[in-house]
């Protein structure tokens, strides 16, 4: 058993219990003081309530502490990620047109807008205003199937100064993705498609969307089993460092049709090798 993880667990589950908010000693070591691509706005009740309903793990409030606290866990969150794909996004010709499934209040957005200086990109961001959360692994989106915030979405993104953007609401395209306006260079999901909703039963929705050079990304959960659908795919699964210190590490699926946009990845694991 790795044990590394038990006490900031614990330590964790009895801030939960009590209702106590985690700090910046919570946070993995190698995010705490890296740049903050991503930026907060201020912490207002408003704010907290969004936040709470995509997030109960947090207990914030109205103020500067949970504002600077909720801000260093996304960008953690964000860098963790990045570092896993780095490699690819790097490489890859700068998107003309970038969809964001699942989006949140957009802090993977603002940060690769800011990260990789793709000023000029159009982003998409896809989700669905709701009050509660229920995830069917099956793949089957519903009403119920959205927490997000889109009036606060948009806020935190012109906050954040991205002004090339469009929301689209997933109630208004049937929670379906082949409404939207593809192609698109790059699709990205981080805890949607492939983590709370099934890659397998949503892919074609993803291929309808998609071109010959399109990257997707995608968080995928503990049991996730490869389907037949992705032998059409070059793909590659790597782990990734999540922010806060007691969370064990989660796992991206890379996927191309065109085998020489994961090239980098192989390039840098031999290296690390």
């Amino acid at each position: 058993m790795n044990v590394s993880y038990l006490l900031p667990r614990l330590r964790a589950e009895w801030r939960k219990r009590t209702g106590r908010e985690l700090s910046a000693a919570d946070i993995h070591p190698r995010f705490r003081g890296r740049e903050r691509h991503f930026r907060s706005p201020p912490m207002t009740a408003e704010m907290v309530a969004a936040i709470s309903r995509l997030s109960p793990q947090f207990h914030l409030e109205p103020g500067e502490t949970s504002r600077s606290f909720w801000e260093l866990t996304q960008n953690g969150s964000c860098w963790g990620e990045f570092d896993a794909a780095e490699q690819v996004l790097r490489a890859m010709t700068r998107p003309g047109k970038a969809l964001d499934i699942g989006c949140g209040l957009g802090r993977s957005t603002a940060f690769f807008r800011r990260a990789l200086d793709w000023e000029e990109t159009e982003f998409h961001l896809y989700d669905g205003d709701g009050p509660r959360i229920d995830y069917p692994r099956s793949g089957e989106r519903t009403d119920r199937s959205f927490c997000g915030d889109l009036t606060t979405l948009r806020q935190v993104l012109e906050y954040n100064e991205v002004s090339n953007f469009r929301i689209f609401n997933a109630h208004e395209l049937s929670h379906r993705l082949d409404g939207l306006p593809g192609p698109y260079d790059l699709v990205y999901s981080f805890y949607a498609a492939g983590f709370h909703w099934s890659l397998a039963d949503f892919w074609s929705e993803f291929e309808a969307i998609s071109h010959r050079q399109t990257v997707g990304i995608f968080t995928i959960h503990r049991n996730f089993e490869e389907f037949p659908a992705l032998r059409n795919w070059t793909f590659r699964i790597v782990p990734f460092e999540r922010s806060l210190i007691k969370d064990r590490p989660h796992r991206l699926l890379i996927a191309s049709r065109e085998e020489d946009l994961l090239a980098p990845l192989d390039a840098a694991n031999q290296t690390l090798g």
